[in-house]
């Protein structure tokens, strides 16, 4: 009997940590307009901070990405610089140019009763096996 309540209990944690991702769409590159830069935020999956959803605003698109989730914007080229509302110390700036794409890494760490939010500009090899993990989510400003 303590067996089975015993993998009953494993099984269903396991469950809960597979499936703990956001909801949506399995990430899909977006085609790269040539006048134009596509900008990817994403937030790899992270058990530590699934209560925590900071809103993120990257040049004129602000959204609250879900642990395991990303976001997907086409922007004009020039100065880009990404915040979050609940730590206003991070940012992070990078000039996009026209037909180049971006990946905007979110980690969010819990600290006390808030939480940190950090930004890294990854290049596309290092991006693509993380944002194949998260799922698209919609804007939410």
């Amino acid at each position: 009997m303590i067996r089975t309540l015993t993998g009953i209990l494993a099984g269903a944690v396991c469950m809960m940590l597979a499936g703990c991702g956001a909801p949506g769409e399995p990430y899909q590159p977006m085609a790269i307009p040539a006048s134009k830069s596509v900008i990817y935020i994403y937030r790899p999956y992270k058990v530590l901070s699934l209560e925590t959803t900071p809103m993120v605003t990257c040049r004129h698109e602000s959204i609250e990405l879900e642990s395991g989730g990303y976001y997907a914007f086409v922007e004009d080229s020039g100065p880009v610089t990404c915040t979050a509302a609940t730590d206003t110390a991070t940012e992070l700036k990078f000039d996009a140019r026209p037909g180049e794409q971006y990946f905007v890494k979110e980690d969010v760490d819990p600290v006390g009763l808030g939480s940190h939010v950090r930004f890294s500009l990854m290049n596309a090899a290092a991006a693509g096996d993380e944002i194949r993990e998260c799922n698209r989510q919609g804007i939410k400003q």
